[in-house]
């Protein structure tokens, strides 16, 4: 697999460049299609630790809303973003909640897609704290032990 990682890359890379596309979801809203190289295990099984959390939402936490989210926060978000990864139908509404600090958020997974006989996922993952809202979209890809690899 250690072979084929920049070969899926560069092939989701592509992919994903074609076609991304903005589309708002309310005010103050940012949208930004993650991509870039293949991350290390960062969806592997739950509980899903602190570091995992923050390397799955790299990109997340660089938008406004996002940069407010506390450890807590972060790791409800990413536990979100596997269940919905790993749901089998796709379109499903995965929500979060924390609240303690009032921050939510949602994650819906598009189908199933292959490249290279390795199975990946569109999302999208919509934040909000207070009266502010951010989405990002992304893409993950499956390992061979099960674990989810984020593009960013």
């Amino acid at each position: 697999m250690k072979r084929t990682k920049p070969v899926v890359a560069c092939l989701l890379l592509s992919l994903l460049a074609a076609c991304s596309s903005s589309q708002g979801t309310g005010s103050s809203t940012n949208d930004s299609v993650v991509v870039g190289g293949l991350l290390g295990n960062a969806f592997r099984e739950e509980p899903i630790t602190q570091n995992d959390a923050d390397r799955a939402l790299a990109d997340l936490v660089k938008t406004e809303t996002g940069g407010a989210l506390t450890d807590t926060d972060r790791q409800a978000a990413a536990t979100a973003l596997y269940r919905a990864l790993s749901a089998q139908t796709p379109g499903k509404t995965i929500a979060w909640e924390n609240r303690s600090s009032g921050a939510s958020g949602d994650v819906i997974a598009g189908p199933v897609y292959q490249v290279n006989n390795v199975v990946c996922r569109d999302y999208t993952h919509v934040v909000r704290v207070g009266e502010r809202e951010d989405a990002v979209r992304g893409s993950a890809c499956r390992e061979e032990d099960g674990a989810w690899q984020p593009i960013v």
